[in-house]
């Protein structure tokens, strides 16, 4: 649960005043501090993660929901077919994000895969392309000369998973994962073999998983018991 909701981040004093607005962390080096506020703590509000799932200008729900799935719960969604055609990124017609993914569901090949991705991934849009916070997201063209606002509207972070429960916002999210630490613990074990070994995870390592998540269970899913059972088996000494 630290893992997801932790009241403590790693900044300097650089990325304290430009992520965070805070002046209260000194020098250069990385040091431990005290969030000191609800949305910030864990590896869902990391700007590196929400950095990886945009496009560097534009965030995607579609992106992160994936991400989530694959990564936090370990139940990732079927890859699309060949032949779907891609969203259109023009959201100049008065139409959010939110507005073009519920009709992109209602194309049949794209729905029974954005169905259970699109909804999670609604629960991340309060952190822009680099990670900030923001409750409203602006869409801007560029001009001759600079920056012209299109449309601005407030964002809505509700959503669900896959057959529920539903949450309100970013905070009900993060709760709801929280509470699913089974799920995590599968999904960090496979992200943890696949880094350790060099390779993506595979049938053959099902059993290695297994004896892994038992012994991290045992010890209350403590990470460096993680690591450890992992170091110490034949397939890691081997490798």
């Amino acid at each position: 649960a630290t893992f997801i909701h932790s009241d403590h981040t790693y900044l300097n004093s650089h990325i304290a005043r430009w992520m965070y607005n805070r002046d209260d962390v000194p020098g250069e080096r990385m040091i431990r501090v005290p969030t000191g506020d609800p949305r910030r703590g864990g590896i869902l509000t990391m700007p590196a993660v929400m950095t990886a799932t945009a496009n560097g200008v534009d965030t995607s729900p579609i992106v992160r929901g994936v991400w989530l799935l694959e990564n936090i719960l370990g139940t990732p969604p079927s890859p699309p077919p060949p032949d779907v055609e891609p969203l259109s990124p023009d959201l100049s017609k008065a139409k959010t994000i939110r507005d073009q993914l519920e009709l992109h569901r209602k194309h049949e090949a794209c729905a029974s895969c954005h169905r259970k991705i699109d909804p999670i991934g609604f629960g991340l849009e309060n952190f822009d392309a680099a990670g900030k916070w923001r409750t409203t997201e602006v869409h801007r063209i560029k001009s001759r000369r600079n920056w012209k606002t299109i449309k601005t509207w407030k964002i809505d972070t509700s959503g669900a998973f896959h057959n529920g429960p539903t949450f309100a916002n970013y905070f009900e999210l993060r709760n709801r994962i929280a509470e699913r630490e089974p799920d995590f613990a599968h999904g960090f074990t496979e992200a943890l073999i696949s880094y350790a070994l060099g390779r993506p995870f595979g049938f053959s390592d099902e059993d290695l998983a297994k004896q892994i998540l038992t012994d991290a269970k045992a010890k209350q899913y403590s990470i460096s018991e993680f690591i450890q059972s992992l170091v110490l088996s034949q397939t890691f000494r081997k490798k």
